[in-house]
């Protein structure tokens, strides 16, 4: 999968902006604050319908004006070939080059695809998958467990349409029992009322954490293998899927097994207000040399690690659908030494299409083989890849 044209209008720092990008290692070399990362965040944009660097929608529209629009044109060597197009309404009070509103813009996001509106994200994750990778996924290591669950939600919700239902009946159901075990709490409710909430988070869960399961299964191997490429085969990486409901054998296994922790957990749930145990509470730990890297690891190694996780995602979501997705690699250079980098850059090759953002050339860079390169240094986009209007 490649994406072949990005347009951009009234997103981020650029007013107007249509770059054609060919398939092969795309290099975005130019100083920070200069638009490179919002490059890579369209393309996830399009491919998610969400933001890697912020939850509020309006925040990606430019500055002063009040709706933003990208277009992306996806290929692949599948033939599948979707048009994206995700149409954003922003905080501002004129319309960029006194251009009205789009009249469809009735909301704060409007998604198409091939030119038609969509009526859920969950109709267009999938449609041309993406990974992101930037210096912020150190949290993938060290940050909390609620990280490393968006992680799988994510990765699986690119390859399974039916996941992301299950999880949006799970947190609708996880929801409602909290608000009846706060009534519980207060005395205003009792078990029984639960029942009908407690069904469908448990049919849910159990879909959930064993889809979790497997994906992390599949991704483990192909991780340690890709941290060993970048480490030289000096650390053993390790990961592993925290449930209580892990290696619960079949579905109806693991119904019974999530039944009996929410009856053990009752009298807490009952004091406390809200639900115990369930997927919302599983962890996915990661080790180097058996040592937890979150408390234990020093940041290179924690940088390493979450590198080898997104380039293991990519590679597990290209042997389930059959093709590679779009990778997208910020600044992911400049922590690696040369020899890491070097490595990185030689695991890269394997991919349809990567698009990498760099503050300088790296001596890396410079000798890698892929000839693909956009410079954005001093505010200038190469106008023979058909870009035009920015505000760098």
């Amino acid at each position: 999968m490649y994406i072949c044209e990005l347009t951009l209008q009234n997103f981020r720092c650029y007013s107007r902006l249509t770059l054609e990008l060919p398939a092969g290692l795309n290099v975005f070399v130019g100083p920070n604050t200069s638009g490179k990362t919002s490059l890579l965040e369209a393309v996830l944009l399009l491919a998610t319908t969400k933001s890697p660097r912020t939850n509020r929608d309006h925040e990606v529209v430019r500055w002063g004006s009040c709706w933003a629009r990208i277009v992306g044109q996806f290929g692949s060597s599948g033939g599948a070939s979707p048009n994206i197009a995700v149409t954003l309404k922003g905080q501002g009070q004129v319309a960029e080059g006194g251009e009205a509103v789009p009249s469809y813009l009735t909301g704060p996001k409007h998604v198409e695809i091939d030119r038609r509106a969509c009526d859920s994200a969950l109709q267009v994750v999938g449609q041309a998958p993406a990974v992101f990778f930037s210096p912020d996924d150190l949290q993938l290591i060290k940050g909390a467990p609620g990280v490393r669950r968006r992680f799988l939600n994510m990765a699986i919700g690119q390859i399974s349409p039916r996941y992301l239902d299950d999880l949006r009946r799970y947190r609708r159901a996880l929801a409602q029992r909290n608000e009846l075990l706060k009534q519980v709490a207060r005395g205003e409710a009792d078990g029984p009322t639960l029942a009908p909430w407690t069904g469908q988070l448990v049919e849910a869960g159990v879909r959930i954490s064993a889809d979790r399961e497997r994906f992390l299964a599949q991704l483990s191997p192909v991780a340690a293998d890709m941290h060993g490429a970048l480490t030289g085969g000096t650390e053993r990486l390790q990961t592993r899927y925290e449930s209580v409901l892990a290696g619960g054998g079949d579905d109806e296994e693991r119904e019974t097994a999530f039944r009996e922790q929410l009856e053990k957990q009752w009298p807490r749930e009952a004091l406390l207000g809200a639900t115990q145990v369930g997927p919302h509470r599983d962890e996915v730990v990661v080790t180097v040399d058996s040592r937890r890297l979150r408390r234990f690891g020093s940041q290179g190694q924690q940088r390493t690690a979450a590198l080898a996780l997104k380039l293991a995602e990519a590679q597990v979501i290209g042997r389930r659908r059959g093709e590679m997705p779009v990778l997208l690699l910020d600044d992911c250079l400049s922590e690696l030494d040369p020899a890491r980098a070097a490595g990185l850059l030689e695991l890269l090759a394997g991919f349809d299409q990567v698009l990498v953002t760099s503050a300088t050339a790296t001596e890396a860079l410079r000798r890698c083989n892929w000839t693909a390169w956009h410079e954005l240094a001093e505010g200038i986009v190469r106008q023979k890849r058909g870009v035009s209007g920015t505000d760098e």
